[in-house]
């Protein structure tokens, strides 16, 4: 595997909004860490399970922050979310 992109940005970032991904969330989050730094997941009322594996990376790692919306709202609403965390926080550019 490779590192983990160490270096964060404090203007650019990559959301990544979800619903029930499975398993597969945990390598995806894997892979896209090894690219950029910080990653933000929003979690759009997932029931799969694959918010405790989401959780339990971003306790291992402070480059990735997860957002639990609490039921399903649709990718839209999941994507404002985090366009609206992101601005708060004094990111310039999401992708």
């Amino acid at each position: 595997m490779h590192p983990i992109s160490n270096t964060p940005s404090g203007t650019h970032m990559v959301l990544i909004p979800c619903y029930n991904p499975g398993a597969k969330i945990e390598q995806t989050i894997r892979q896209v860490r090894v690219q950029w730094n910080p990653v933000w997941v929003v979690v759009d009322g997932s029931t799969d399970g694959s918010t405790v594996i989401l959780k339990n990376l971003a306790m291992q790692d402070n480059g990735l922050k997860v957002w639990e919306l609490p039921i399903n709202q649709g990718k839209g609403a999941a994507v404002l979310f985090g366009l609206q965390q992101a601005q708060t926080a004094g990111f310039t550019h999401v992708l």
